[in-house]
């Protein structure tokens, strides 16, 4: 670690003497230092340089002498700050222990009685501080120091007045300093919406469960997994994992995690009481009867047919499986997308429940060989590997969607759910009766995730000439238009009047199907109308839960019209996470929230995910840009300029990143190339970024101008959070731009 800065030691020089560092965390360094004045030893807490630039400086040690004044014995108390020659400091008593993750680090759970104490020390500490109005905003084992067996609560005020401060300071976006800790923070905290102190006793509830289980109630294979996950897992209660806690202890956390603000103990002093009452400092309390989870990913059906080929029908089978099942409310299902990341994996059923979070596991196998037809399948237990239920069909390929109804049936009487009167008539819904169509269309289907609109059309009229006109066919055939929208090989007007006839025509045949109000909801995204795009993507998640597609234009309508809700990328990456469009829509919901530094590694995952796809390059390389990493923003401008030369988001961001470098000719000689009449809001605003970077204001006004108009207005990121148009902000034409995006934004209600 660092030794202290020379400008600190000289500013403080003759009140503290500056010794070694003892810690470091993600946004301070600790140092050994001697009071000299009061003759003691205490610990200097000095912020990152980087953060200290930053921040509101006075905000900031006003926040800490509030916080200086909390005097209780279970709450480290601060003795001093300051602004030394711009390095913020303050310190504290320098307290000789374990800190409550050495000792879970050693000990990995602990005894009953030990946990249930340093809670209810914790929990008064919160209750003492949150009357005095400061929530902590960190509690995690890190910040509960072990002094003599009892617990102190370090670091009280520090989260707030960070907080306080970069509420001043619009450059502090940029510096990657996150306050909370994955693992503990509150769902409130975790959106970005305001807390009180409910936000810190969700995290004591976390403390407690990880203290007597020896696990975290919350964790995922990455960072933006184990905040997802707390928007859907529900923890298990902990006495069903350990017998000897007392049920009313259990119960206890199990409110402080309540995911609702709302449904949580509302103090930390009717944690203490309930702590403290009858029955629950006794451990001879019995166990609550453990509840399986009805939580399932159907992994993808291994092809055994002769011929390879038909990978798209087992593949097409296994999604089948999974939106039946989606349609069923007491069951979890796992999405396709994150089901589909295991074809041919050798990982082991635990291993792959652990991961996803799911109790049960749907395996099996498809063998077709001409109109022959045979599928296995059986559903396992993934935490013990014992089969629930198993077994083999065979027949012919008229026989594939009784099949299909026959393996969904079974696996809901396996998992004991009762089906709903609605719910057992949509499991044994038919949309196509030709086995030859249905074929057809899971092919097409196949060649439209691939963005092949040529290959998908003569497919799906071939299934048309054999099933007719039914609404799943024709959904499938309006969304290849779709297609031709979001690739911009098409802004003509009038295929956009015949794809809203077919939406409104479909949502008036299959009113309770998500097929019309998905295309309508496309339909209204391509042309600005979020209005019409967000309420009807909202009714087509209702109906099709799985469906990622309508998940994610839901999402970045409202990036469109100003309206960010950051709660839907994150729940939808802990149901769904190893879907990179959930992931590429919590990135981009950090832009749009000010916060781009927190949502780059969701943007790095979604990549990591999908490497070859360029809509992920090229948010990646723009994410790499909104925060500064120039180098590696130009590394993915490269790999589309390679990959995906032709298309005009390519053009865009390598322009932008030219602009940004100084080559001003060669980024406007690169925008010279893109087709403006046939980008939408979205796009054309990025261009006109690139354009500003480039030096051509004029144009760039013109073309931020004509965003608003087509639809994108998200007024805070015009007037304040875009960097790359600070050159145009004092502009009187500027100004009149952001007015237009303020009021469009205003007037969106949906």
């Amino acid at each position: 670690m660092n030794p202290a800065p020379a400008r600190l030691i000289a500013a403080l020089d003759g009140r503290y003497g500056i010794g070694a560092p003892i810690g470091a965390g993600g946004m301070a360094t600790v140092y050994r230092a001697n009071d000299e004045r009061h003759d003691r030893e205490v610990a200097l807490k000095v912020l990152r340089p980087e953060l200290a630039e930053a921040l509101g400086r006075d905000r900031f040690l006003r926040e800490i002498r509030l916080a200086a004044r909390l005097t209780h014995p279970h709450i480290l108390p601060l003795h001093d700050s300051g602004d030394a020659a711009g390095v913020l400091w303050f310190t504290m008593p320098l307290v000789q222990g374990d800190t409550l993750r050495d000792r879970l680090d050693r000990e990995r759970k602990l005894p009953v009685e030990d946990a249930i104490r340093i809670l209810s020390e914790v929990a008064d500490a919160l209750d003492y501080a949150h009357r005095h109005g400061i929530v902590h905003r960190d509690i995690k084992p890190e910040n509960i120091l072990l002094h003599e067996g009892h617990a102190i609560v370090a670091d009280f005020g520090i989260g707030k007045a960070v907080d306080a401060a970069a509420s001043e300071s619009n450059s502090f976006t940029q510096v990657g300093v996150t306050v909370g800790t994955p693992t503990y923070m509150s769902p409130e905290q975790a959106a970005g919406e305001p807390i009180d102190g409910r936000s810190d006793l969700f995290a004591l509830g976390c403390l407690g469960f990880e203290m007597l289980t020896g696990e975290p109630a919350f964790s995922g294979s990455t960072v933006q997994a184990t905040i997802a996950r707390r928007f859907v897992h529900t923890p298990p209660p902990v006495s069903s994992l350990r017998r000897e806690v007392p049920e009313a202890v259990s119960l206890i956390l199990d409110k402080l995690m309540a995911k609702a603000a709302g449904e949580r103990t509302t103090t930390g002093g009717h944690v203490v009481a309930a702590l403290r009452s009858e029955g629950a400092t006794s451990t001879s309390g019995s166990a609550l009867a453990p509840r399986p989870e009805r939580s399932v990913v159907v992994l993808p059906f291994a092809n055994l047919s002769p011929d390879p080929d038909n990978e798209y029908f087992s593949d097409g089978l296994t999604e089948e499986t999974i939106t039946a099942l989606s349609r069923v409310e007491a069951l979890r299902v796992v999405p396709r997308t994150s089901a589909m990341q295991y074809k041919e994996s050798t990982k082991a059923l635990r291993e792959i429940g652990e991961e996803l979070g799911v109790r049960w596991a749907l395996t099996g196998s498809v063998r077709k060989a001409g109109n022959a037809l045979r599928i296995s399948a059986q559903l396992v237990d993934a935490r013990t590997d014992r089969p629930a239920w198993a077994e083999t069909f065979s027949g012919t390929m008229e026989d594939v969607f009784d099949v299909q109804e026959r393996v969904a049936r079974s696996i809901v009487g396996a998992l004991d759910v009762a089906l709903s009167p609605s719910e057992s008539a949509r499991l044994g819904e038919r949309p196509i009766l030709d086995a030859r169509a249905f074929e057809l269309y899971l092919k097409a289907r196949e060649a439209l995730v691939g963005h092949d609109v040529a290959r998908a059309k003569p497919l799906i009229a071939h299934a048309v000439e054999l099933e007719g006109e039914v609404p799943a066919l024709r959904a499938l055939r309006a969304m290849t238009s779709i297609m031709l929208l979001r690739t911009g090989a098409s802004r003509d007007d009038a295929l956009m009047d015949e794809i809203e006839r077919e939406a409104r025509a479909l949502i008036e045949t299959e009113p309770h199907k998500a097929f019309g109000h998905a295309i309508l909801g496309f339909l209204g995204y391509e042309r600005g109308d979020h209005v019409t795009a967000v309420r009807s993507l909202r009714r087509a998640m209702e109906l099709a839960p799985a469906d990622g597609d309508v998940r994610f234009f839901h999402g970045i309508a409202l990036h469109a019209a100003g309206h960010t809700d950051p709660r839907v990328g994150l729940e939808w990456v802990a149901r769904d996470p190893f879907s990179p469009l959930a992931q590429v829509l919590v990135g981009a919901n950090s832009w749009f929230r000010g916060r781009a530094q927190e949502g780059l590694p969701a943007t790095e995952e979604a990549v990591r995910l999908a490497p070859m796809g360029p809509i992920f390059r090229w948010a990646l390389g723009y994410h790499y840009a909104l925060v500064g990493r120039f180098s590696e923003a130009e590394r993915e401008a490269a790999w589309l300029a390679e990959y995906a030369a032709e298309l005009p988001y390519t053009a865009q961001l390598r322009a932008l990143v030219e602009g940004v470098a100084g080559r001003r000719d060669h980024a406007l000689e690169l925008l010279s190339q893109v087709d403006e009449l046939a980008l939408d809001g979205h796009h054309t605003f990025h261009v006109a970024e690139s354009y500003a970077m480039a030096g051509d204001h004029d144009r760039a006004l013109a073309l931020l101008d004509r965003a608003v108009t087509l639809g994108f207005y998200p007024h805070t990121y015009y007037a304040r959070l875009c960097p790359f148009l600070e050159d145009l902000r004092g502009r009187e034409d500027f100004a009149r731009v952001v007015d237009r995006a303020a009021a469009r934004m205003a007037a969106f209600h949906v």
